[in-house]
Order: C-alpha cells, then sequence, then structure tokens
C-alpha cells in the first residue's frame, strides 16, 4: 500500500503487519526489560471504552526500533464497530525526548470501522491504512494537523472497486487526551471519505463534512460499503 504525500516524493511501501495476536510490546526487539508506562497508559485510555472486550493486536515487522513507523496496533469489538488505536507515535517505553509536556508526536491514531454481530475478528486492511498514516507523519516534512485529508494511492479499504479513496483527520469523539508519565497524549480519528466528500470539503472545510456526517453517525464509524 502506498500514499499520494502531498507536494513532496512518494516514500517506500510501509512494513506489513503480522497476524493478531493478544501481544503487547514485542520485546525481541530489546533484550532489556521494558519500561510500559507509555504503552500502558494509551491501552488504559482505550480500553475503558470496551470494557471486557477481547484486544487484536498486531506487531508491525521489523519493529519501531528497527524502521517501522508503528510498534503495533490494537483493534477491539464494540457492539457495532471495531475500535482500532495505534502504538508508536508516542513514547511507549521511557522518556525519550526533551520536552516533557508531550509524548512523541503528541498522539496515536484510532479509526472505527462498522462491524456485524457475526464478525468474530476485525478486518485487516484499517492495519495497513493506519501505518500508511503513520508513515506520512514520520516522513514528513509537513507535519499531519486536524482537518489534514490524506489520500491513498490504493484506496483505504481492500476492494479494488471501493469508493472510499482518502483519510480525513479529527480529534476522536469519545477518547480524551491523557496525561501520562512521559508526557500529554491525544487521540486522532482517521475517517475514510469518498471523492465526492473531498470535493465537498474544498467547498468548505474537512471540519464541516464531518460534522454533517456525525449528525447520523456521532462515533464516525466508516462503512467500507460506502458508495
Amino acid at each position: 500500500m502506498r500514499f499520494f504525500r502531498r507536494k513532496t516524493q512518494q516514500p517506500p511501501t510501509p512494513p506489513a503487519a503480522t497476524e493478531p495476536d493478544a501481544g503487547g510490546p514485542d520485546e525481541s526487539d530489546d533484550p532489556d526489560d521494558f519500561d510500559e508506562r507509555g504503552w500502558d497508559a494509551v491501552t488504559q485510555a482505550a480500553s475503558q471504552h470496551y470494557s471486557g472486550a477481547r484486544e487484536f493486536h498486531v506487531a508491525y515487522s521489523p519493529g519501531l526500533h528497527f524502521g517501522s513507523a508503528l510498534q503495533g496496533c490494537s483493534a477491539l469489538p464494540g457492539p457495532d464497530h471495531w475500535f482500532y488505536v495505534t502504538y508508536g507515535l508516542t513514547e511507549l517505553w521511557g522518556k525519550d525526548s526533551d520536552d516533557p509536556t508531550t509524548s512523541g508526536f503528541g498522539y496515536e491514531l484510532t479509526m472505527r470501522v462498522r462491524r456485524s454481530p457475526s464478525d468474530e475478528t476485525p478486518p485487516q486492511w484499517p492495519y495497513r491504512a493506519l501505518i500508511v498514516l503513520a508513515q506520512y507523519v514520520r516522513s514528513g516534512p509537513q507535519e499531519l494537523w486536524l482537518g489534514d485529508r490524506i489520500r491513498l494511492a490504493d484506496g483505504v479499504t481492500d476492494d479494488p472497486d471501493g469508493a472510499l479513496t482518502t483519510l480525513a483527520v479529527t480529534a476522536d469523539p469519545v477518547v480524551e487526551p491523557i496525561e501520562t508519565p512521559n508526557g500529554r497524549v491525544a487521540f486522532w480519528q482517521a475517517v475514510a471519505l469518498t471523492d465526492a466528500d473531498v470535493e465537498e470539503a474544498k467547498r468548505s472545510t474537512t471540519d464541516e463534512v464531518l460534522e454533517r456526517r456525525a449528525v447520523d453517525e456521532p462515533l464516525l464509524i466508516i462503512d467500507p460499503d460506502r458508495r
């Protein structure tokens, strides 16, 4: 999966995700014991809204310390959607940066995807879409901001005929920013748009398009079949 940069060249294809497991940090990346303060803070902030839900986790190869844009991503089942949250745009373990007020980039990415009651495992394409967005964050030189739109070269989902082409970024409507020992962490939700949505956003703003969507869908859940 590749993505289009705005006014810059296209970076390499990000690494693919592994199969889901129940894991946290992959300790094979480092023989030393992990101080998981940042990881635990992200998990607690997300899981409190999905109490008792089974976690489906992927670890991105070769790992955050060896060039991946993310360490991993978890999916949690809600009654009508899957909730995804990334690990790796903030400082997951000890404090590395000199800024005591902000952890890493200051946010992790989230996504909500439509789920039917019979779905027992989460779809794989959100894992891929989120690491593409994380690669955009890390590759620079432009920063990612709330209200930005990033068009994915191969579309958002794994449907070659799908109409969802672009990810818009907004503040997560449920998971609030938290203060961690490594600094502040916000949660920014990636929402899929069609080309028609993008044209509407160009005439107004991304925020206005998402606000209109939120009237009928307050959680901005992505329906991969939306046309």
